[in-house]
């Protein structure tokens, strides 16, 4: 039947280019394992197709020849015309990676191509369907634009942080010398009885560590003295009599004290009330046991010595050094555009993340976009085809910087992070039209800057705050009023080499629906996603302006039914929504942070929620799955389920060793083994192709590569790690 339709097709004239006699037809055109790419700059991209069988019941095809054409036009391609380059017939049953090897292409190009093979038999088959690639910008001249942003200098200290509670505290210690060892902190403090307590919170530090305890209960463990631990303690309070007690470690050649922390308790009226760490405390290096508990008698435990106050070198301001959650930045320009627009293309390089819009819309759905890279080797740069979304008239680019590992998300825990700077942007906007004529636009000090923008805050590892109150109504539409916004500054541009993103970007891949969810205590409830997963939480909610929700995400929970989050350490996963309170029903989900987790922990969400309140978004690197397995054993199909959800959770633009802690690094011993059976699952080629290019740009002179690629942690181990 199938034979008969097409013979039936082409007797009418349908099928004018189908060979008569052929067995195969030639499909999915790749370059440089993309279908479709836009702004290459490899000068000899590689080219690759696959080949289908015309009948079903076949055996036996092969394709014994192929021809290219390479056109400068899509009327010359159709034509099969190839005034680019023409292959003619070329004996050999090669299908992929056959390099580009006609006329040099010039920055901006761009070229439609097709293919035909010819089969075991001899055989032509019909032309391909055409495809196409463009050429990015090749040399730094072609760029005319500007690196823009603000600059920020020194730690950025968030009005909204924690951290301020520790303005007045000290650093601590036991009055008597301490060996290497457990340290061990008590302080008894009395709720009033006249007031009701709305919200208790615990900021701690030790010297390496340790564990919080709050009338005997362990709340938790507490973080080194770099990124102190933020707890909440409403629910672990009582009325009366409450008992903090602390244990961390020190080493008797550390040059930091034991302690630095506070207690803020705030209630219904009144002002706060901070307890901070000082000689208040008591302290010592010879505990017994039950010492955590609240009966304990520490009336034998001499005062805490007092040896710093906080903002002391060499420690600094603990936690601000640390926090590094820069809000959002917004730039836009307004421009004109005359009629006959041929084609218009964006080059964007937007640092640490970007996001960019046209005329209010945002243009694709590529997200943690651009990939990771060492940014004084190498900086991406993606294109947009934006000839659709441009108007005749007025216009208006917008785009959203985060932060990303630009502006990396730790100083110097757990070990020292490189960072490159606050974030910046690079645009090029190239407009052709149709009677030859060209225009551009490009990012410099004309543009206008807000970080007062909904973002207020962004991290990869803590988490993003967005306060829907600030939200500014067509900020990337022309003729906004942006007299309030600043000039945008003209910033140093990193020193690695501009380079186009040849791999397949991030996206949203999946959405996950919760299988249930319970209240924990009033106000405060846990969904469950039914499984681990990478990503994101799509929030939906209805109430008043103000309303302040926060989510919290873990993988899995303790005996008690709490979050676990020991295993974060210094990571929060903690995104906050204030709700504007304007409309009906309110959508948000992050832009510059992403977590690992199954449950999410919601407070302050105003009303009674429901089970779809809350939604999981599925984020790795859009590859495209080669194979599954299924079988009759329910254990194997399991144990393929977690590898295939587990690896491709760890796909960040590198393949990373975790998605969920304060690291999320690519580690180059884990890769060496896991990348055989990768392919297994996922077309990794590109990816793959992009990583091998990072391990080059991390490579020492002297051969020496390191454990960790990017060397976001500079790790040379000359070992496989």
């Amino acid at each position: 039947m199938r034979f008969e339709s097409l013979s039936f097709l082409a007797a009418l004239g349908l099928l004018p280019l189908l060979a008569v006699g052929a067995s195969v037809r030639v499909a999915d055109l790749r370059c440089e394992y993309r279908r479709n790419p836009a702004g290459i700059d490899e000068v000899h991209p590689r080219l690759s197709w696959r080949l289908e069988g015309l009948s079903p019941t076949a055996r036996g095809l092969k394709q014994t020849a192929y021809q290219i054409v390479v056109a400068s036009s899509e009327n010359a391609a159709n034509a099969s015309r190839g005034d680019l380059w023409d292959t003619g017939r070329t004996a050999g049953e090669q299908s992929i990676q056959i390099p580009y090897a006609g006329k040099p292409l010039p920055s901006t190009a761009r070229v439609y191509w097709r293919v035909r093979v010819w089969d075991q038999d001899g055989q032509p088959s019909a032309w391909s369907e055409n495809a196409t690639w463009s050429v990015g910008l090749l040399s730094p001249g072609d760029w005319k634009a500007k690196w823009i942003g603000k600059d920020q200098q020194g730690d950025w200290q968030d009005p909204a942080s924690p951290y301020w509670n520790l303005k007045q505290a000290s650093w601590i210690e036991p009055a008597a010398a301490v060996e290497d060892g457990d340290v061990f902190f008590r302080l008894s403090f009395d709720l009033p009885a006249d007031r009701k307590l709305t919200d208790g919170l615990a900021i701690l530090g030790g010297d390496r560590g340790g564990n919080f305890y709050l009338n005997g209960n362990h709340i938790g463990k507490i973080n080194r003295y770099g990124r102190p631990s933020v707890a909440s303690i409403t629910a672990a309070l009582q009325p009366g009599r409450n008992v903090v007690a602390v244990k961390t470690s020190r080493m008797a050649h550390s040059q930091t004290p034991g302690l630095i922390g506070a207690i803020r308790l705030a209630y219904d009226r009144g002002a706060e009330l901070i307890l901070n760490t000082g000689a208040t405390w008591n302290a010592t290096g010879k505990p017994v046991p039950g010492w955590q508990q609240a009966a304990f008698a520490d009336a034998s435990w001499p005062a805490a010595k007092v040896t710093a106050i906080y903002g002391s070198a060499p420690w600094g301001a603990v936690g601000f050094s640390e926090e590094r959650r820069l809000a959002a930045r917004l730039l836009r320009k307004d421009f004109q555009a005359s009629a006959g627009v041929r084609r218009a293309t964006v080059y964007l390089s937007g640092l640490g993340l970007s996001e960019l819009y046209l005329n209010g819309a945002r243009i694709g759905d590529a997200v943690l976009s651009p990939g990771l890279t060492d940014y004084d080797k190498r900086v991406f740069y993606v294109t947009y085809d934006v000839t659709r979304q441009l108007k005749t008239g007025a216009n208006a680019l917008g785009v959203i910087l985060g932060n990303g590992r630009y502006y990396a998300p730790r100083a110097q825990e757990p070990i020292g992070m490189r960072t490159y700077g606050a974030p910046r942007l690079l645009l090029q906007l190239d407009i052709e039209f149709a009677d030859g004529r060209r225009q551009q636009l490009v990012s410099d000090e004309t543009w206008k800057l807000t970080d007062q923008g909904p973002i207020r805050a962004n991290n990869e590892f803590d988490g993003e705050d967005y306060d829907a109150r600030m939200e500014l109504p067509g900020w990337a539409s022309p003729g906004l009023n942006s007299d309030r916004w600043e000039a945008a500054a003209v910033l140093p541009g990193p020193a690695g080499k501009l380079a186009a993103q040849m791999a397949e970007p991030l996206r949203v891949t999946e959405t996950l629906h919760p299988v249930k969810f319970w209240e924990t205590r009033p106000g405060v409830y846990i969904w469950d996603m039914g499984q681990n997963m990478v990503g994101w939480c799509r929030l939906t909610v209805s109430g008043p302006s103000g309303s302040r929700i926060v989510l919290r995400h873990a993988e899995t929970l303790t005996a008690d039914g709490k979050l676990y989050v020991d295993n974060l350490r210094s990571a929060l996963a903690t995104d906050t929504y204030v709700l504007n309170g304007a409309k009906p029903q309110e959508a948000w989900e992050p832009r510059f942070t992403y977590h690992g987790f199954r449950f999410v922990e919601v407070s302050g969400y105003p009303g009674k929620p429901v089970l779809s309140a809350i939604e999981g978004r599925v984020v790795h690197d859009a590859m495209e799955k080669t194979a599954d397995f299924v079988s009759s054993n329910s254990l194997l199909n399991q144990l393929h389920k977690n590898i295939y959800w587990g690896v491709r959770g760890n796909y960040r633009s590198i393949p990373t060793d975790c998605p969920q802690r304060d690291e999320r690094q690519g580690w180059m011993g884990d890769r060496s083994v896991v990348s055989w059976g990768e392919s297994y699952l996922f077309d990794v080629a590109a990816f793959y192709s992009k990583w091998t290019q990072d391990i080059e740009d991390a490579q020492r002179p002297t051969g020496s590569v390191p454990d960790v690629v990017p060397t976001y942690w500079v790790l040379y181990n000359d070992g496989v790690t």
